[in-house]
């Protein structure tokens, strides 16, 4: 364990217009570049024509483009841009990288290759059997390859842009092979937490230099979703914290930027560019909607960003905030900035006006400004930005219109602060706070102490086909058995009842399977017997959420056909568009219309968003992805915010429900092979355990890094990425105990017998 700061010492961004992190400081000077429709939405007419079908609308196809890839196969442009923000980032720290670590913001939700590559496949596969009978060969890898000449994007199949394979082939030749990689997805704050996540092992001494942010790839399918949900700017012109802001407008890219213990960053003769200075993370909670964003949360991370050093609200003089450009998410978060910030009147500017948002990497591109902003003592102007909108002029904030001198003029004679904020779809918020390099930081904590290093395993859970009670469940578990009797839940899947979910029937009606499974799971998870309340009573401001889950949904699937499957089989002709065109037909008749939720439905994410909604909890929410030994690093992740005292309570639940069939073609297994089912488990400190009688099953240990002797959790039938916790229930309900378990990279977790007493 390490008491010293961590520092920032490089960064690389792949963003619209900018190749180099010094174009991402003139683009705020300089304003947005000019947008345009790309090549990449060929076909838009198509799309545009099906949506309006569903009852939905483009606004604007245009969005913020990156050009293709340079030294990659054409099409991967999430590793081509990784490989090249890598690249920019090592030209400034130089030399032997020791333990290195990726921590990386990426998603299937944000992923233009995982769309083109998916549609291409079902396509290929469903029209080559609506073909005649006579048809010789295989139709289905000859239209597959005429698809890929079409896209480059769809030259492989779509597992090959799950984030978590994207990230190993990005490091691949560009940093040390031990490099361990943590993928992480809680939508827009996503790239903030992955540098906390840093920050986290570097204090805990398991990587001595950490690569963190975020990648994105846009396309026409997330450009049809914010149309259906009313938040693209029809004027095309993003106006962030402007009286004239009309919405948002989109882009993509990668942003990195790399971390180091101080110490170590002194020694090595950096170019320190700014001191993180504490990470506030939180959700809403319950609110009226899942899409609305909510002050008392956003005010709740802020808060706790400044309470890892006790600093007071007028220290910080600069905030980047998010900044879309929607009237909802703009008052909410100047309402926000003013309050958590009281006694100051900080200057708030955003960069989306210059470069769009740019999804995952939002957080990482706000965070890079914010240090060449303390680095050169300025603050950019505000693009696009002429008056504040009347309900903020009276707050206590400014918007800059012209650079201005960020010195400790600014801050009243002290050491100026600036801090970043993001948040997201689900309530989920991200505020991390960053000093001057010049100021003394002997006594900056980066985060807060540790205050333990085991964790607790104190409930579970779990909601199998059949619907067996737990006990049922432990019994088989415990004998070796498949902890169930049947694999598959009902199709369509029953919409469970209020008192289940908590959800209106109509809205659950529209999400997916694996999201109603996590809700009622949920429940279940927090039913004490004899007792009214729910475990988390009395623990709800600080229970954190995390989740686990591979691949692709039942939603995310169906929405990808219905929306890009006419343009992507454009390329086909004769038998073979015929063949799609039946094909796409009957599957439009059987998916549900592009609508307001269904974004929502498709986002894994989106399901541990729900849980802290409708149970009102206040911690952190976040997806790990580590491929199928998610599971496993949900547990570390959680392991991360409980030993520092983040949260006291842990929510961490993994799923496998709907899409089988192309999890299984991933992974080169017959379908029948894997299973469905949700699994949760508590995992709490020991003494929050022993103040609130909670019997402890077993106590566990985590770690980043794979280690000799861990064992392969891994039995039929397979739960994918909850394989990882059905491993850990095996060893304690047959009092297998000690055991560790790890994936072929790590993360590795040791479950050990409870305490004697």
């Amino acid at each position: 364990m390490y008491e010293e700061p961590v520092c920032l010492v490089a960064a690389g961004a792949v963003l619209p217009g900018c190749e180099e992190i010094e174009d991402l400081w003139r683009r705020a000077q300089e304003g947005p570049l000019p947008l345009g429709l790309p090549h990449r939405f060929h076909g838009h007419e198509e799309l545009a024509a099906a949506v309006r079908e569903d009852g939905g609308q483009i606004h604007d196809l245009r969005f913020g483009e990156v050009p293709g890839t340079t030294d990659d196969q054409p099409g991967d442009l999430q590793v081509s841009w990784l490989r090249r923000a890598l690249r920019q980032c090592l030209t400034a720290v130089p030399g032997q990288l020791s333990r290195p670590g990726l921590f990386l913001a990426a998603s299937t939700d944000t992923s233009y290759e995982i769309d083109a590559a998916l549609s291409a496949d079902l396509i290929a596969t469903g029209a080559a059997a609506h073909l005649p009978p006579e048809e010789d060969g295989a139709p289905a890898d000859g239209m597959r390859r005429r698809l890929a000449r079409a896209d480059p994007c769809a030259a492989s199949h779509h597992s090959a842009y799950l984030p978590y394979e994207q990230a190993r082939r990005a490091v691949e030749g560009v940093l040390p092979q031990d490099t361990a990689i943590l993928v992480i997805d809680n939508i827009c704050p996503s790239s903030l937490y992955a540098v906390d996540l840093g920050a986290r092992h570097l204090l805990d001494g398991e990587v001595d230099i950490a690569f963190c942010g975020g990648v994105s790839s846009h396309g026409p399918l997330r450009q049809s979703y914010f149309s259906e949900m009313g938040t693209l700017s029809p004027s095309g012109e993003l106006r962030a914290f402007d009286a004239a802001a009309d919405g948002t407008v989109f882009s993509e890219g990668a942003a990195l930027v790399v971390l180091k213990r101080l110490g170590d960053a002194v020694r090595d003769h950096d170019t320190v560019l700014a001191v993180l200075a504490g990470f506030g993370a939180a959700s809403d909670g319950k609110s009226k909607a899942i899409f609305a964003p909510g002050q008392q949360g956003q005010t709740r991370a802020m808060t706790r960003a400044m309470n890892v050093n006790g600093v007071p609200g007028s220290g910080i003089a600069w905030v980047v905030g998010h900044g879309t450009a929607t009237r909802a998410g703009d008052a909410t978060e100047l309402r926000s900035i003013a309050a958590a910030h009281s006694g100051g009147t900080p200057w708030v500017t955003g960069n989306k006006p210059a470069l769009g948002h740019t999804g995952m990497a939002c957080g990482a591109v706000s965070l890079i400004q914010a240090a060449l902003g303390l680095h050169r003592a300025t603050i950019p102007r505000q693009p696009q930005h002429t008056e504040l909108p009347e309900y903020a002029r009276a707050l206590p904030l400014r918007v800059p219109s012209a650079p201005v001198a960020l010195d400790a003029s600014t801050t009243g004679g002290d050491p100026p602060l600036a801090g970043v904020f993001a948040c997201g779809l689900g309530g989920i918020n991200g505020y991390q706070l960053l000093r001057s390099p010049g100021a003394r930081q002997e006594t900056v904590r980066s985060a807060p102490p540790p205050l333990c290093d085991e964790l607790v395993l104190v409930r579970w859970s779990a909601l199998l086909p059949g619907r067996p009670d737990d006990n049922a469940v432990a019994a088989r578990l415990s004998r070796g058995e498949a902890p169930a009797e049947t694999s598959r839940f009902e199709t369509p899947y029953p919409v469970p009842p209020f008192e289940k979910s908590l959800i209106p029937p109509k809205v659950s009606a529209q999400l997916d399977t694996g999201q109603l499974l996590v809700l009622e799971l949920a429940g279940r998870l927090g039913a004490l017997e004899h007792r009214p309340e729910p475990l988390w009573a009395g623990l709800e401001e600080r229970t954190g959420v995390f989740g686990a889950h591979y691949g692709l949904n039942r939603s995310a699937v169906d929405s990808t056909l219905r929306c890009l499957g006419t343009a992507t089989a454009r390329s086909l002709e004769g038998a073979q568009a015929r063949a799609a065109a039946d094909y796409l037909r009957e599957r439009r008749s059987n998916s549900e219309p592009l609508g307001a939720y269904t974004l929502i439905s498709r986002m894994s994410s989106a399901a541990l968003g729900w849980v802290a909604n409708r149970r009102d909890l206040h911690g952190p929410t976040m997806m790990a992805d580590a491929g199928p030994d998610s599971a496993l690093a949900a547990l570390h992740a959680a392991g991360c915010y409980l030993r520092r005292g983040d949260v006291d309570l842990a929510l961490v639940m993994a799923w496998s429900a709907g899409a089988l069939e192309q999890a299984a073609e991933s992974l080169g297994l017959a379908p029948d092979q894997l299973a469905e089912g949700a699994y949760a488990v508590a995992l709490a400190r020991p003494e929050t355990a022993r103040e609130r009688g909670w019997p402890v099953l077993a106590r566990v240990r985590t770690g980043l890094r794979t280690e000799p002797g861990a064992a392969d959790r891994r039995e039929p039938p397979r739960f994918l990425a909850a394989d990882g916790i059905v491993a850990v229930l095996r060893a304690v309900l047959a009092g297998e105990l000690p055991r560790r378990f790890s994936g072929s990279a790590g993360p590795t977790v040791t479950v050990l017998p409870p305490a004697r007493d």
